[in-house]
């Protein structure tokens, strides 16, 4: 049985870093080869440094068609020549090219990109300080993560809802299952926090903050003034109220900080955690904002953490003020104060809403992102983060003074030649050799630990074994609910050679709390792929009966006497059939090659099929309607590359005349892949009860090379 050790921030983009990786295979015309190494937007190997820059005109629109001599390098001041110089896509196929050849010191090779957007892949992760987010804020923050998921997202996208708290447990991992970030989101509630000051006068984070930072003795004096006559003392007991005043600023200032560095923390888990991930990273922070305490704080080092572990990972990240269109609460009639007459309150507290923007501002700033502040239209703010990250010029140099090569952090600056009127947007500076080194050795440690692979002694590794995963479900003769899982495991030999190895297969099924609910181990023996030959594969297939919920399957295959690892997840929402309802299963997939048999069906766990080969699918059809006959069942086939749908046969029937029980109706349905040029897939099958004018749909993506 597998550990459930995995519930921490740390390794849920880690682990998943692997789906990220299966999911995101682009189809080839040749049988896939040995995985290629990758590198993220920001790095310095062999004394080449890499930096990401984005380039606007005036009305915010990225400028393409740049030249590389029209780019100004300076670093630290003083002008550095530009040795590589590439314009990237994020997601494409060409990022990994650009990344690798800028760090290998030549040229990155042509690639050709599909033209339909779906193609493409971002990596977006929501992280939500829920420790300062209000009621309000939390209500804006699931209407706009809501509208994301159900119109901003792409299809190839990998997203993770994430928080500081760390509530939403399990389901903190990268996806394109809208039905995890779903339930992901809905785990996200108002954090209380420490109690808050009820007593009267009300004083502010800030408030506390300007007594004790900018020792504002005047705003000290009338908050005591306030406690007087608000507690009826008499001028005697004036030095009373100003204990009180004291120690309620003394808690606040004990408190505040204590929970800027719990937030920040999460968030520095979060940015060594993307190191493992490939390419740029766009990371929506939103919070309410919060006020910094710097006088014995660790605020200016946890900010510091935060924003040098983005640039690390190539992170990119938009802060939104969850707070929308607000108002300076010295300003503000409910905020409850007294009435001020002589306006001394408001004008020493009049500056809180911009300075609680502050770290909101500088996250953003430091890591060449924006900050989104007063203002309530965060759907337009998120579409035009996605827009303005969705390309960027990657420009690479090499350090040539001994303090560009050991400084930590330098500070660069890029120009356009001749165009003061573009605005150029990049993080503010790049780390050294050795620094990134030890940051990228750290952002690895702590997954090793709590990785189940760990526990088997194994490392991370894709050189020979490769594994795919497909999970569905369907209904037993018995009415309970299963799920189906078939992993395939291919080994792909570096030098040609052929026979056998020996591997272990060790599976788990997670429900949504992260408690496993079933496991499995299989040992196969897995045949050897030769370069440029059809991949042969030993499968495993396993079953669980499961009550309805949201649902992940982990698997990992390993070679016998090694350390060689292979690994794939899945999620998969299984829902309560009602038995007055008409619904069909997950559809099971197979291919029948060009080379098969008669009637020969291969299972097909990674979906990429072959053009020239046949797609064969299979699903079960439930609570059909008996009228006096036989059900009457249509079948409609579509499928759909982005919106555009490529393939729509005419409807048919399905045929149920032979059938002697139609409590579980299987349908089983073929068509060539010929007419599909390379590119990625939707299947989507729809089937109609005619006599109750129900209807079930269901969707696969797959990848045809």
């Amino acid at each position: 049985m597998l550990k459930s050790s995995h519930l921490s921030l740390v390794l849920f983009l880690c682990l998943t870093a692997l789906t990220v990786q299966a999911q995101q295979k682009k189809p080839s015309p040749t049988p896939p080869q040995r995985p290629e190494e990758t590198e993220d937007v920001v790095r310095i190997s062999t004394e080449l440094v890499q930096t990401d820059v984005m380039v606007f005109d005036k009305q915010g629109k990225f400028v393409n068609g740049l030249k590389q001599d029209q780019f100004e390098l300076l670093v630290d001041g003083q002008p550095q020549p530009i040795a590589l110089f590439d314009s990237v896509v994020t997601g494409a196929r060409s990022e990994r090219a650009a990344l690798k050849a800028a760090r290998e010191n030549k040229p990155a090779p042509a690639v050709e990109e599909p033209e339909n957007v779906s193609d493409r892949g971002r990596t977006v992760i929501f992280f939500i300080n829920d420790l300062f987010l209000d009621p309000g804020g939390l209500a804006r923050t699931h209407k706009t993560i809501s509208y994301f998921i159900d119109k901003q997202m792409g299809p190839n996208d990998q997203v993770a809802i994430t928080c500081a708290s760390g509530q939403i447990g399990f389901l903190q991992q990268l996806t394109n299952n809208k039905a995890v970030l779903r339930a992901a989101l809905d785990r996200l509630k108002f954090v209380p926090g420490p109690a808050r000051d009820m007593e009267r006068p009300p004083i502010s984070d800030y408030a506390a903050y300007v007594v004790t930072e900018r020792h504002d003795r005047q705003l000290f004096e009338a908050l005591v003034d306030e406690t007087v006559r608000a507690n009826h003392f008499s001028p005697a007991e004036r030095g009373i109220a100003a204990t009180m005043v004291q120690g309620r600023i003394d808690m606040i200032m004990r408190q505040t900080p204590a929970m800027v560095k719990a937030a920040l923390s999460s968030l520095v888990n979060l940015m060594n955690s993307t190191s493992k991930l490939t390419g740029r990273k766009l990371v929506f922070f939103i919070s309410d904002g919060f006020v910094p305490t710097f006088t014995a704080s660790d605020f200016t080092t946890m900010m510091s953490r935060a924003t040098t572990a983005a640039g690390r990972g190539g992170v990119v990240i938009y802060s939104i003020d969850a707070r929308g269109l607000a108002t300076d609460p010295a300003y503000d009639a409910a905020s409850g104060g007294a009435f001020d007459p002589t306006g001394m309150m408001q004008s020493h507290l009049s500056g809180e809403l911009t300075f609680s923007q502050e770290p909101l501002y500088a996250l953003a700033a430091d890591t060449g992102g924006r900050a989104l502040l007063n203002s309530n239209d965060f759907q337009a703010g998120i579409a035009r983060a996605l827009d303005e990250t969705s390309r960027y010029y990657l420009l690479a140099w090499r350090p040539v003074t001994d303090a560009q090569r050991a400084t930590n952090f330098s500070k660069i600056k890029v120009t356009i030649a001749g165009r003061p009127d573009l605005k150029v947007q990049l993080r503010r500076g790049y780390f050294s050799p050795a620094d990134h080194a030890k940051a990228k050795a750290q952002a690895i440690a702590p997954v090793q630990v709590e990785t189940a692979a760990d526990d088997l002694g194994l490392t991370e590794t894709t050189e020979e074994l490769h594994t795919s995963l497909a999970v569905g479900y369907k209904q037993t003769a018995g009415g309970n609910m299963q799920i189906s899982t078939a992993v395939q495991v291919n080994a792909l030999s570096p030098n040609d050679s052929s026979g056998k190895l020996e591997a272990n297969v060790l599976g788990a099924v997670f429900d949504s709390r992260g408690k496993p609910v079933g496991s499995f181990k299989r040992q196969v023996e897995v045949p050897r792929t030769p370069a440029r030959a059809t991949p042969l594969y030993a499968t495993v297939n396993h079953q669980v009966e499961v009550p309805p919920g949201l649902y992940q399957v982990r698997v990992f295959a390993y070679e016998r006497g090694t350390t060689k690892l292979s690994a794939a997840l899945d999620w998969i929402e299984v829902p309560k059939l009602k038995p007055e309802t008409f619904a069909i299963s997950s559809l099971f997939v197979g291919e029948v090659s060009e080379a098969a048999g008669a009637g020969e069906v291969t299972v097909n766990a990674n979906r990429h099929f072959a053009r020239k080969s046949r797609m064969r699918f299979t699903t079960f059809i439930y609570n059909a309607a008996q009228k006096g006959g036989p059900p009457q069942l249509g079948l409609q086939i579509k499928v759909l590359r982005g919106e555009e749908a490529i393939i729509t046969p005419p409807e048919t029937k399905v045929s149920t005349d032979k059938l002697s029980s139609f409590t579980n109706i299987p349908y089983t349905g073929e068509f060539p892949l010929s007419s599909l040029p390379p590119g990625n897939y939707v299947l989507q099958v729809t089937i109609t009860d005619r006599g109750t004018s129900q209807s079930d749909s269901q969707q696969l993506r797959f990848t045809v090379y």
